[in-house]
């Protein structure tokens, strides 16, 4: 029985020693509060991501996440799907059109702080 919880202590300790959690920020486009809820729902949504926070103001996504499981461009993928470039991945253009109007950041480049025509759009 020593032998087994030994045996499993070590493989424990020898999975931890391969897990690489890392953290890495890179740039992705959006506009307003419901575009930094997509972005980092969508990231989180990835195996391996532990934590993902976009600021809004400098436009970027600041990923923490296991190299085991995931990657920046793998979260960037998904991202961009939504209609986000993301990195060097631009989004599809039939995914960019999908976005609410208040959300399309190739109409408004440049404009951090646009009126909205409703307040739910608004980051806080």
């Amino acid at each position: 029985m020593k032998r087994i919880i030994l045996f499993a202590a070590l493989m424990l300790l020898a999975g931890m020693a391969n897990a690489r959690v890392v953290e890495k920020t890179f740039t992705v486009r959006g506009h307003c509060g419901m575009c930094k809820n997509r972005i980092e729902t969508a990231a989180k949504g990835v195996e391996g991501v532990q934590a993902a926070t976009y600021d809004l103001p400098g436009q970027a996504l600041t990923l923490t996440y296991d190299t085991r499981k995931t990657s920046p461009r793998k979260v960037q993928k998904r991202i961009a799907a939504l209609g986000y470039d993301a990195g060097k991945i631009k989004a599809p253009q039939e995914a960019y059109d999908r976005l609410e109007d208040c959300c399309k950041y190739r109409e408004i480049d440049g404009i951090n702080d646009h009126a909205h025509g409703e307040g739910h759009h608004h980051a806080e």
